[in-house]
């Protein structure tokens, strides 16, 4: 996945988000078609907040749990990061639900054998079946799929301070990409109508 198909993965997948999302608020998980999402469904994981500092993986894409050689459910996404950084990393997950709106994350991982590996993170709020916003649905878009080639597990990862930005509209990411504001990005767009709701189970790349 170059920058050409990250920057059109990660327009596709906040398009959608903004598509099922009420005209105020956020979507419910059970307005998600995995149908809609079949391209990206490797990458995708959903989050939910257990408490201030626990993020727990509820679903991972085949393609993110190969990446770093294991079953993601139940893990925290927050250790997946160092230390020093897991208040950031909290900050950003807080301002996704709590704004609520789309972040970005940018960073770089090392694989196993000493490649590195730039990617962003998606994180956009979605509501559980009582409207809570409690959970997040994200994606994991490296910026180039060769090194990972050959089962290349990630053994380290760090935010990228230089590379991340804020933006407007999904549309518009590319653009908002020039301008450094910070470690995170949020973004807002318009929303349309909503699909029709799918069971919670349902949401998996096996769909």
């Amino acid at each position: 996945m170059g920058n050409d198909m990250r920057q059109t993965a990660a327009t596709a997948i906040l398009t959608y988000w903004q598509s099922i999302a009420p005209e105020s608020g956020v979507p419910q998980r059970t307005a998600i078609e995995p149908k809609a999402l079949k391209s990206y469904l490797p990458d995708l994981f959903i989050l939910e907040r257990l408490d201030r500092a626990v993020f727990a993986f509820r679903l991972a894409g085949t393609r993110l749990c190969a990446r770093y050689g294991r079953e993601l459910r139940d893990h925290d996404f927050v250790r997946l990061w160092p230390l020093e950084q897991h208040g950031r990393i909290l900050e950003a997950l807080n301002a996704c639900l709590q704004t609520p709106g789309p972040v970005k994350l940018s960073g770089v991982a090392a694989t196993l054998d000493n490649a590195t590996v730039t990617f962003d993170v998606l994180l956009m709020p979605i509501a559980d079946a009582n409207g809570v916003v409690s959970r997040v649905l994200g994606a994991m878009l490296p910026a180039n799929d060769l090194a990972l080639r050959d089962g290349a597990i990630l053994v380290s990862q760090t935010l990228d301070q230089s590379g991340t930005k804020i933006g407007v509209t999904a549309d518009a990411f590319a653009v908002a990409r020039e301008t450094k504001v910070s470690f995170l990005r949020v973004i807002d767009g318009a929303r349309t109508d909503r699909p029709a709701p799918v069971p919670d189970e349902q949401l998996s790349d096996a769909s």
